[in-house]
């Protein structure tokens, strides 16, 4: 938020004061957290701070992992959840302060104990004799992700929602890793289960963000947002990675309409979040098509020259269209 932002909330707030609208104490908790007076250096304090709490309570994990290693595993264990626990309630309530004097830091413990929380569950299943973890490792993280959603909507806090969503779709089946040399691997176990769930989180977003922020939901404002953003961004890659593989082009045809009717509906709702992500996955799959079926064919300056030409005259129409009319 900028500091010229932050002036203009200090002045209403003054007003709202100044009325009778709000008293001396309010007054003074919301001037705290807008107080406009700029410090060169908060946001490397507040990052430090971040890096800062990571490590103390990563250290910590390690060193009562350390400790208890000589005692019984489940004793371990259930001293690790107990911890996971205590570190996650500390983060949500400095993270829900309502003079967000330490949201970072609430943030950073939030994340280590919902870390926490998965490394308990996958050390229950081992020392109780698991032996296919890999099947396990969704149910984790989609339990861990309950966990996360239940503590974004009784905190009011979007941070743990959006690890939440993020646990979600990965235990929906979707991974990535580094493969060396540069190169990374993006891969959906079940492309079309994930896009099932994405149009579930797309219409559940819009939702939430239209009817039940605005009644129910007041202080969870921000949440229909991210499962809009997660759902049209997992939406596309499903059907990315759907182009890919068998009856491709049946494939390449819903991942066209896909991304026209994001276009069709941002325009619809003048929503630029649907017509952003439509653009971009459009590109991405007439770049994908053009490199598998006209690369090696077709001349490298020929194409960029007409591709530069048509991007010209694209502008140059769109130009015309937002300015408006010159009358003498």
């Amino acid at each position: 938020m900028s500091s010229s932002f932050k002036g203009k909330l200090a002045q209403e707030i003054t007003d709202w004061e100044n009325t009778g609208l709000i008293n001396t104490e309010q007054s003074r908790l919301l001037h705290e957290r807008y107080d406009p007076r700029p410090f060169s250096g908060a946001i490397f304090l507040k990052w430090l701070g971040l890096f800062a709490i990571f490590m103390l309570a990563t250290s910590l994990l390690g060193f009562v992992g350390t400790v208890l290693a000589s005692f019984s595993p489940l004793f371990s264990t259930l001293c690790l959840l107990a911890v996971s626990f205590l570190i996650m309630r500390a983060g949500a309530t400095l993270a829900s302060n309502k003079a967000q004097k330490h949201p970072f830091s609430g943030q950073a413990l939030l994340t280590i104990g919902l870390v926490g929380l998965y490394s308990s569950m996958t050390a229950f299943y081992l020392i109780s004799g698991g032996r296919s973890w890999g099947a396990m490792h969704s149910v984790f993280l989609l339990l861990t992700s309950i966990a996360a959603l239940l503590t974004a909507y009784h905190y009011h806090l979007r941070w743990p929602l959006l690890i939440g969503l993020l646990m979600l779709f990965h235990g929906v089946g979707s991974f990535s890793q580094y493969w060396g040399a540069g190169s990374y691997v993006l891969w959906i176990h079940d492309p079309r289960l994930m896009a099932l769930v994405s149009l579930i989180s797309i219409v559940g977003g819009v939702v939430h963000e239209q009817q039940l922020e605005q009644a129910r939901f007041r202080r969870c404002i921000g949440f229909g947002h991210l499962y809009l953003i997660f759902g049209l961004l997992y939406l596309n890659l499903s059907l990315w990675i759907l182009s890919l593989r068998w009856d491709s082009w049946i494939w390449i045809m819903l991942m066209v309409l896909g991304c026209l009717a994001q276009l069709v509906a941002g325009a619809h709702l003048k929503d630029s979040r649907f017509t952003g992500m439509g653009v971009v996955f459009l590109g991405i799959c007439l770049y994908t098509r053009f490199y598998e079926y006209f690369w090696d064919a077709l001349s490298k300056a020929l194409f960029f020259t007409v591709a530069g030409l048509i991007g010209l005259a694209l502008a140059y129409v769109f130009e015309r269209q937002i300015k408006p009319a010159v009358t003498s």
